[in-house]
């Protein structure tokens, strides 16, 4: 049996879904984050692609190599900033939601199966 209880499972098998999630307070600003970095990686592409024509057409490179760059160093510091922030609560991570973790009894596992895949009890 873990130590830590599951978060959001209480002792009777009942799930309360305010301790299952996140609460959205906290979970809207790194979802805008998350929504900015990919915007700032695509914007990061399209300066790529700007930089291939210039080449080809003999224009100026750095303002557009600069551009792409600098897009897509924020679009990537954006992305590593919010999977630092949900490593660092582990209630908001994933993970930590399954119980079928290497420290379950079998009996838990069992229930697991049971309840949440409706698989038959086979004890």
């Amino acid at each position: 049996m873990t130590a830590d209880g599951t978060p959001g499972l209480g002792d009777d098998g009942i799930d309360d879904p305010v301790e299952a999630h996140a609460p959205a307070a906290s979970v809207r600003p790194l979802k805008a984050m998350g929504l900015v970095g990919y915007g700032l990686l695509l914007l990061a592409l399209a300066f790529f692609a700007i930089t291939l024509v210039a080449a080809g057409f003999d224009w100026a490179l750095t303002p557009w190599v600069i551009a792409a760059v600098a897009c897509g160093i924020a679009g990537l510091g954006f992305l590593a900033a919010v999977r630092v922030t949900l490593a660092r609560r582990p209630a908001h991570d994933r993970p930590q939601h399954d119980p079928l973790i290497p420290e379950v009894t079998e009996e838990e596992a069992l229930d697991y199966e049971q309840h949440h895949h409706g698989r038959p009890d086979t004890r």
